[in-house]
């Protein structure tokens, strides 16, 4: 998993959604709904793929990345959150209590399933 921090950092990781799928986690670390979520992604990166690549981002200390990543996908902000997106698209995200490891792994799984046949 790598950290985004600047707003380079988001054009890097959307560049890297062009040839393989990546997963962004918001993470707030003055929300107790993040402390939980958090719990969650880190089970769900224990067993990841290594299909894709796994960014987080600290949605205060890295606030303007964190509004480029709204910009750009045109998925609103929340935290905790995660997107999934391919070729700079967001196609899936979940947020607050929605965001659970087997859940992350399932949509996954299917992504794979549908762009590998």
């Amino acid at each position: 998993m790598e950290f985004i921090r600047t707003e380079d950092d988001v054009a890097k990781a959307l560049v890297v959604s062009e040839s393989q799928p990546i997963f962004i986690y918001k993470h707030s670390p003055i929300c107790g709904l993040s402390d939980i979520a958090i719990l969650e992604w880190e089970r769900f990166l224990s067993e990841a793929s290594e299909r894709c690549r796994y960014y987080q981002v600290d949605v205060i200390a890295a606030r303007p990345a964190s509004r480029k990543i709204e910009s750009l996908t045109q998925i609103r902000h929340e935290s905790p959150q995660v997107l999934m997106i391919s070729r700079s698209i967001c196609i899936w995200h979940a947020s607050h209590r929605g965001i659970k490891a087997e859940k992350i792994k399932s949509q996954t799984e299917e992504f794979c399933r549908f762009f590998t046949g």
